[in-house]
């Protein structure tokens, strides 16, 4: 027994120190990676932020472009979403601060300064779209940060969830994602883009949009599209939406409106968080909502979980055996609450 006991010591110190040098050398590499972009963004003249000459040290850093005509020099997040700034140094002069930066979305008038981009006509309008799509996306973002992240997919619970910020091409993305030793997995993909309802309604060029979006983003999808009116079509197309691996919703951020499909649980769901018009609620406080007092005792069944999350019969007590702070009642198919 003695000798085993050294053995099983000798293997788990050698398990931890190859633990440790592989964690040195995905260190190592990550800094080769960062050094390496810096020298790209160096190359194409892109390292600096047009307004307060902050280095941008990642594609991450850049938020928006400056609104002047013909311009679309960077601007950092920082100057972007908290200082609200939307013109380099150069097309800054001579405009008032209060006019550059908008105002609150929800609810409020556009400011003088920005009537015309709002009212004008379609090269403004384009504008304006991505002006709503952006203010909702950094609401949408101070909302995670204040209540926390997103803690549950329709197949598994995050215990342990971060959310980081992601700007791609014409969309803000908030993913939510797992640490897997050396690596982040991510688990869910909260998808803002800007949409034009003008024109001709047409569905396979939503379905088309979604499509491009779902390769570029992992894990379960919630994509937003943002607008300023949406038609009737746009509002059916939403209701009857549904999908295995995401859902849709179209927001009216102006008016504090908010469409999508009502029967999918899942979609439902997610909603708490995307609406302006709702609380949001952690995986814990939906799963005591779905929970039930028998003797005294606080006990939720695989079946009132499946339906206040949508999750599927083949997941779902598998997710609720990974939560912490609940244990199966011997002998039944329930779950007893050990920590209230």
């Amino acid at each position: 027994m003695a000798e085993m006991s050294e053995k099983a010591g000798e293997i788990e110190q050698a398990i931890e120190e190859e633990r440790k040098c592989l964690e040195a050398e995905a260190l190592r590499r990550e800094s080769e990676a960062g050094e390496k972009l810096d020298r790209i963004l160096d190359r194409k003249k892109m390292d600096f932020c047009s307004r307060c000459s902050r280095k941008l040290g990642a594609r991450a850093d850049i938020s928006g472009k400056c609104w002047a005509d013909g311009c679309g020099k960077t601007l950092c997040s920082e100057c972007w979403s908290i200082r609200r700034f939307r013109y380099c140094k150069e097309h800054a002069r001579g405009i008032h601060e209060d006019a550059e930066k908008p105002g609150p979305v929800a609810g409020a008038e556009p400011i003088e300064g920005l009537r015309a981009m709002l009212e004008g006509d379609d090269g403004s309008r384009r504008q304006k779209l991505d002006y709503l799509a952006s203010e909702y996306a950094g609401w949408l973002s101070r909302r995670l940060e204040k209540q926390g992240p997103i803690d549950w997919t329709p197949r598994k619970y995050l215990p342990k969830a971060d959310v980081r910020k992601v700007r791609g091409d014409g969309e803000t993305a908030m993913t939510v994602g797992v640490r897997r030793w050396f690596r982040r997995k991510v688990m869910l993909s909260v998808v803002v883009a800007s949409f034009d309802p003008a024109g001709e309604f047409d569905a396979s060029s939503i379905t088309a949009l979604l499509k491009r979006l779902s390769r570029r983003y992992g894990g379960y999808k919630l994509f937003v599209l943002v607008t300023d009116g949406a038609k009737l079509d746009v509002v059916n197309f939403a209701n009857g939406f549904s999908d295995r691996d995401c859902s849709l919703y179209v927001s009216e951020p102006s008016k504090g409106n908010m469409f999508y499909n009502l029967n999918d649980p899942v979609t439902a769901g997610y909603s708490e968080w995307l609406s302006q018009k709702k609380e949001p609620g952690t995986f814990r406080a939906k799963l005591k909502r779905a929970s039930d007092l028998v003797s005294g005792k606080l006990v939720v069944s695989p079946k009132s979980a499946a339906k206040e999350f949508g999750f599927g019969e083949r997941d779902v007590n598998g997710i609720l055996k990974s939560c912490p702070f609940i244990t199966p009642l011997k002998g039944t198919d329930t779950f007893v609450w050990t920590e209230v």
